[in-house]
């Protein structure tokens, strides 16, 4: 079932990246030869008036292929790719990982409508030393409000107790009883987003595994949405930053298709908003991977188009195949260094889980058939 989900994420997300692509060429009066998704056996053809419709066995790539989009193609005609203006040229080729963007925007406006899933305001421990232990907070309690502003969840409290000064007020509900508790407040040196030292307010409380949904009207789900688009966007290319520099070592920074199979298979255990969420981040990490400028990918002729537009003219067919060969030998290396990757991290337990799996539905079936027994 997980293997039948992961195909279908990496379906859904191909073929709006390459609508992107597909409709960006319609509309510039470039012809569009072939639409495909996947690669393998052809399991489905299509032909259209123009263009040549193809689904195959194993969906995890697929492309769209423009009348003379390559110098070997390229015969002159108006509606080739290679005839366009570089800002044509450039618009097809963007809008592939604009439409991964704008459609991690979507899911994340419709997660906000249908409701986010947070961390519920209550606490899971309560760490001893520290002001909320000697102030009488206890395990179970729900956080209502700090220093009299009301808290939605425990990310919500979390901040407002971090931004806190000398003494924070908690109004606490505890077995179905109203508290209000003056806590001082510890000092605790962190790590911000952009990876300097602060110091935030604490109180030494951790939370609980409780999960609220909150839910926002139409016009706060749109806000919401954006707000959740650019923040995680923010988060991914920190993380490359971070990669980059060796703030995060890379083995525990990449994932290929076995962590998406982990992840997809605990995110669906979850529910539908999870999942939906696992969809919009791979959606966003695809859309800024397309656009690095490395030849092969979006962002490497990209790359070129610059370079071109720059110098006056495209660079010479032998450059311009040297630096794609290097890029694909580039991908194809790191390729294989995240397969392995995925195999020591995440091997092991996609096997001990499944074969858990397996034993609960064969305890599962074996109990049936003796139920079967007993009521015969």
């Amino acid at each position: 079932m997980g293997l039948i989900i992961v195909g279908i994420i990496f379906s859904v997300l191909i073929v709006i990246h390459e609508l992107g692509h597909y409709i960006a060429a319609k509309c510039s009066g470039v012809r569009v030869d072939k639409f495909s998704l996947g690669f393998g056996p052809v399991l489905f053809r299509k032909k259209g008036k123009e263009t040549e419709f193809v689904i195959c066995v194993f969906p995890l790539g697929g492309y769209v292929k423009m009348a003379g989009d390559t110098r070997e193609d390229h015969k002159g005609f108006e509606h080739e790719f290679l005839s366009k203006p570089i800002g044509i040229k450039s618009k097809i080729v963007f809008a592939g990982p604009l439409f991964n963007y704008l459609l991690a925007l979507v899911i994340f406006c419709i997660m906000a409508f249908i409701g986010f899933p947070y961390p519920d305001s209550v606490v899971g421990s309560v760490l001893e030393d520290y002001p909320a232990a000697s102030s009488g907070v206890q395990e179970g309690d729900r956080v209502l409000a700090v220093d009299g502003k009301e808290v939605e969840h425990w990310l919500d409290m979390a901040e407002k107790i971090y931004q806190a000064e000398g003494v924070t007020n908690l109004r606490i509900e505890r077995e179905g009883e109203i508290i209000s508790l003056d806590i001082p407040l510890r000092q605790k040196e962190i790590i911000d987003d952009f990876g300097k030292k602060k110091n935030v307010s604490v109180i030494g409380i951790g939370a609980s595994s409780q999960v609220k949904i909150v839910k926002y009207n139409f016009s706060q789900a749109i806000i919401k949405g954006f707000q959740s688009l650019f923040n995680f966007t923010f988060l991914v290319i920190k993380g490359f930053l971070f990669m980059i520099l060796g703030k995060i070592p890379l083995k525990e920074a990449v994932g290929g298709p076995l962590a998406i199979y982990y992840y997809t298979s605990e995110a669906v255990k979850i529910g539908i908003v999870t999942t939906l969420g696992l969809v919009a981040a791979l959606s966003v990490s695809l859309t800024i991977i397309n656009l690095l400028p490395i030849p092969v990918l979006d962002g490497g002729h990209l790359l070129f188009f610059f370079l071109e537009k720059v110098r006056g003219k495209p660079i010479s067919e032998k450059v311009e195949d040297n630096l794609t060969r290097i890029g694909l030998s580039f991908l194809i290396v790191f390729l294989v260094f995240v397969i392995y990757n995925d195999c020591v991290r995440y091997g092991a337990k996609i096997l001990s889980r499944d074969k858990d799996s397996a034993e609960e539905v064969a305890i599962d079936e074996e109990g049936n058939k003796r139920k079967q027994i007993l009521d015969e």
